[in-house]
């Protein structure tokens, strides 16, 4: 008889229930219900109600879709959060962004273009001020 795996828990407190391991590769479409971690290879889409986070050893190319998306390894495509996304340090970001938060960890690179609303997804955007780690501050705008 098969029992239920037990749960593991992220940083943030978040239930991880799906793992892409280091040496697997995904083409396509997947969807969970909690939180993802990719430490292989993802072509495609992936969907979830928590948090996505991409291990320094990920690479996707494609769309993330989450309340929640941590890059620690390389992505080329568009992120859509409606909570926070992170560039953690060494970490390599390639497209489009929204979210209402944004955090740039010294050390990452981030090209391309972000979309921040105060509210979420779909709400607006409005003008703000996004503080580096460093303690500078720069002027963000969104396009509505």
């Amino acid at each position: 008889m098969l029992s239920k795996t037990p749960s593991v828990r992220m940083r943030n407190g978040s239930e991880l229930a799906t793992i892409i391991g280091q040496e697997a590769s995904l083409e396509g479409k997947l969807t969970v219900k909690h939180g993802m971690r990719v430490d292989g290879q993802v072509k495609g889409e992936l969907a979830s109600t928590d948090t996505i986070t991409v291990g320094s050893s990920g690479q996707v190319n494609g769309t993330l879709s989450a309340e929640n998306v941590v890059i620690g390894g390389q992505v080329e495509g568009t992120i859509k959060a409606s909570g926070r996304i992170t560039l953690e340090a060494g970490s390599k970001f390639s497209g489009d962004l929204e979210a209402s938060k944004l955090v740039i960890t010294e050390g990452a690179t981030f090209n391309g273009r972000s979309t921040m609303s105060a509210q979420g997804l779909g709400m607006g955007t409005q003008a703000r001020k996004i503080r580096l780690d460093s303690g500078a501050e720069v002027a963000a705008a969104g396009n509505p």
